[in-house]
């Protein structure tokens, strides 16, 4: 029997440019496609038009480009009307399968309440007012090895609760999303930062109400700044400069904890090659935060 060939991704929001913090993510997902003789494929996360900031999709693919990575399908937008038709189609099964139910309630009145308590759970008329439409998870242990973190267990209902599928303002959720396109690009390995762990259960939830395949999940150690903060949009972290791509690059190759290059590669193509040769994904055994 033929393995199944290894497709990883990268799946950006356009919310900012990228920073380091997203390279290295990057960074280490194509590495781990490439030692593996795979994929990789990029994919813009466009869902929430208010929060894009203008520009910053084609700025990903061009800082991508600039510093060597190289692309093997044609990049997605989850904006575009086909993938919004696969999301609407995929959210009436799950409708009809009795998966769901709409919510009404504003954010100050799920506050503190327990989930068994949530009115909106057992209804089953479609409320007059803006509603979400949300996932109604049962009470089970979703468990799963992840290749860096280890073995990871929450209970679906008692740690996570439900999760949004298609908001009040009609825009599809990220947990539907994701699921939906990694199916449909026939991802075998994510790997992403940890902040993204606490979503996997609802997604393997999800990906088995749907019979999808599940993939292989690595969470890698987020990058913190000196006050334990998440290097983020949020937290002001630097667009990526490529006017010295090699360096840029090295820099976030090291603080992945891999082998430092000795000398510096005087070209991208003698950068990648050494990176992914000597790539090892176990040298993150169970980090969860690295400080720069």
């Amino acid at each position: 029997m033929l393995e199944k060939q290894y497709i990883g991704r990268f799946a950006p929001t356009p919310t900012g440019r990228l920073h380091r913090g997203s390279l290295v993510a990057a960074l280490a997902s194509y590495c781990e496609a490439k030692k593996n003789n795979g994929q990789w494929l990029l994919r813009i996360e466009d869902l929430d038009p208010p929060r894009e900031v203008k520009g910053a999709s084609q700025s990903f693919i061009d800082t991508l480009t600039k510093l060597g990575f190289q692309l093997n399908q044609k990049t997605i937008y989850q904006s575009n009307k086909t993938r919004q038709h696969a999301y609407q189609k995929t959210l009436n099964q799950l409708i009809q399968e009795g998966h769901t139910y709409y919510c009404s309630c504003s954010r100050s009145e799920l506050k503190d309440i327990n989930i068994k308590d949530h009115k909106c759970r057992n209804k089953k008329s479609t409320p007059q007012k803006p509603y979400s439409i949300n996932l109604k998870v049962p009470d089970c242990l979703i468990k799963f090895k992840d290749r860096i973190q280890g073995n990871y267990v929450k209970n679906l209902f008692n740690d996570c609760g439900d999760c949004i599928l298609q908001r009040k303002d009609g825009l599809f959720s990220y947990q539907l999303a994701v699921v939906v396109d990694d199916s449909f690009q026939k991802v075998t390995d994510i790997v992403r930062g940890i902040d993204l762990i606490d979503s996997t259960p609802w997604q393997i939830y999800l990906n088995s109400l749907l019979n999808y395949q599940q993939p292989s999940y690595a969470h890698i150690p987020i990058l913190i700044n000196k006050t334990g903060q998440k290097l983020s949009k949020q937290t002001f972290a630097k667009e990526i400069d490529t006017e010295k791509p090699i360096e840029i690059l090295v820099n976030a190759y090291n603080l992945l904890l891999q082998n430092s290059f000795i000398t510096t590669p005087k070209t991208l193509h003698e950068f990648w090659n050494k990176a992914i040769s000597q790539w090892n994904i176990n040298k993150l055994d169970t980090i969860q935060s690295i400080q720069v």
